[in-house]
């Protein structure tokens, strides 16, 4: 699904869109070519942020796809502290050289104007 431009983009627009719109805060993201890592704070639960935003991509290359776009399931990990939350970004970043992709533009490091500030608290939870 990601292995094209054309479909990485609108992802990372979608991950833009809602939090600009306040949906979540965007702490980091990779859209790889067979899978998404992202690490946020929901405003609203996980399932209905997660879900919001498959929907949102859904929508976003529905005259692409005719078919379903997504698995079911995700799979969530709660980051506990600051180390958990380092560790968790660095391993989001270094996903793409990992699987050999070096120079790769679709992380959170090729767009730091997306990405919120260090939770002040954890477990992350959402603001207010």
């Amino acid at each position: 699904m990601f292995q094209r431009e054309a479909n990485a983009e609108p992802m990372i627009a979608t991950l833009s869109r809602y939090r600009d719109g306040g949906r979540f805060l965007l702490h980091g993201f990779v859209v790889m070519p067979d899978h998404v890592h992202v690490l946020i704070s929901p405003i609203a639960s996980l399932e209905q942020t997660v879900g919001l935003t498959k929907g949102g991509f859904s929508f976003a290359v529905r005259k692409q796809y005719a078919g379903a776009v997504w698995q079911d399931g995700y799979y969530a990990h709660r980051v506990v502290d600051d180390r958990d939350f380092a560790g968790q970004l660095a391993y989001i970043a270094a996903n793409p050289e990992r699987r050999g992709l070096m120079d790769y533009e679709f992380v959170h490091t090729h767009a730091p104007f997306m990405v919120d500030a260090v939770p002040e608290r954890f477990p992350l939870q959402p603001p207010g």
